[in-house]
């Protein structure tokens, strides 16, 4: 049996430029730790191959010491080769970041842009794959030819590539090109919301997804594909699981506050929903607040913090429409009534943003006639 490791899109030396210093800086220690998790795991459960399909660094710029921690764990596990794949935001460049390390001899990195392998014949495995060799890739390899594969040995495809537009500037593959590769499993670098192994013809293939998430684009846990790989007189039989590895996670939440009087409400809303769905100080969390809640509500954002409520970082949107009696309000003949009708037709409004800020705006106005000073 091989046992396979497949990561992609660690981007390490993030910036992190959503938070803070000082919670930037915990963030980037913590991508390293991630990493050094992951590779202690590929290394105590014995792992053959990590595969490690592009964007290992996030930039060209990476810091001395996380060159120096990679080529440090890549060396602790001499037993496993580690094969990866340049992507779009780590091109093999003259300014590459691996250009600025010497790599142990375990360490195998595609080179070209062109189609090559890494044929690992104690364990009875070829890996193929290319670098890319600037930020843009708009070709294919996979259509330039057929590859010739060795249907003794287990095929593997480790690449940074998009399935998800034709027109990609970052290499382009279809589920077409993949089912006529003949390769047993192609390992996807790029779309970090990975995880789900599908399959095109014969052939399996799936992104790793990121890592670890590093914004609200990146919800959700993340970790890497694990694959064991088994031939026999039946054919090759491949099995595939899942393993959590980030430190945090981000998760986006629409939380229903209809009929609250005020910030206290919400704060009980809030509680129950990071109770019933398993959050901590492990999440990082922004919540839209929606609903309708009487205007004499008042709603203070500000009270809602991460440390009171046990998170490690929360974003909080007061979106919630006035509930009103329009009626009232469309025959009131005080600037309150016209100060209404003004802002009907957004509140009306098909686009969702329009509705919101007009929703703010009336909020604002109706508590600026009564003499208080809302909070949104």
């Amino acid at each position: 049996m091989v046992k396979i490791l497949h990561t992609a899109d660690i981007h390490l030396d993030s910036p992190f430029s959503l938070l803070d210093v000082k919670k930037a800086q915990a963030r980037k220690a913590e991508l390293r730790g991630t990493f050094s998790s992951m590779m202690l795991y590929a290394k105590s459960e014995k792992y053959d191959i990590v595969l490690m399909a592009g964007d290992l660094f996030d930039s060209e710029f990476a810091t001395k010491e996380t060159l120096e921690m990679m080529a440090t764990q890549f060396a602790s596990a001499p037993e496993c080769r580690f094969v990866i794949s340049p992507g779009n935001h780590d091109p093999l460049t003259p300014k590459s970041p691996y250009r600025k390390v010497e790599f142990p001899s375990n360490v195998y990195i595609f080179s070209t842009d062109d189609i090559g392998k890494f044929s690992f014949d104690d364990i009875g495995v070829d890996v193929y794959g290319w670098a890319f060799t600037e930020q843009n890739k708009p070709d294919n390899p996979l259509r330039l030819g057929k590859v010739v594969l060795d249907k003794n040995k287990l095929n593997i495809l480790c690449v940074h590539a998009d399935t998800t537009a034709a027109d990609s500037p970052y290499c382009p593959i279809n589920e077409s090109d993949i089912a006529s590769s003949g390769f047993d499993y192609v390992a996807l670098g790029h779309v970090h919301a990975g995880g789900e192994v599908r399959r095109a013809g014969s052939t399996y293939y799936a992104y790793s997804g990121c890592l670890e998430g590093r914004s609200f684009d990146e919800c959700g846990q993340k970790g890497v594909i694990v694959v064991k790989a088994e031939s026999s007189a039946m054919g090759k039989e491949l099995k595939f699981g899942f393993k959590r590895f980030s430190h945090r996670r981000f998760e986006k939440v629409k939380l229903d506050v209809s009929g609250v009087s005020g910030t206290e409400g919400v704060i009980e809303k809030m509680r129950a929903m990071i109770s019933q769905e398993g959050l901590g100080d492990d999440t990082m969390l922004r919540v839209s607040l929606r609903g309708v809640v009487s205007p004499s509500a008042r709603i203070d954002t500000d009270r809602l913090t991460a440390e009171s409520l046990g998170l490690f970082y929360l974003e909080v949107k007061n979106d919630t429409l006035p509930l009103l009696d329009e009626a009232e309000l469309m025959n009131d003949i005080s600037i309150r009534g016209a100060f209404f009708r003004e802002l009907l037709p957004k509140l009306k409004s098909d686009d969702e943003n329009e509705r919101r800020v007009a929703a703010a705006a009336l909020r604002y106005g109706l508590a600026a006639l009564e003499g208080e000073e809302p909070k949104i």
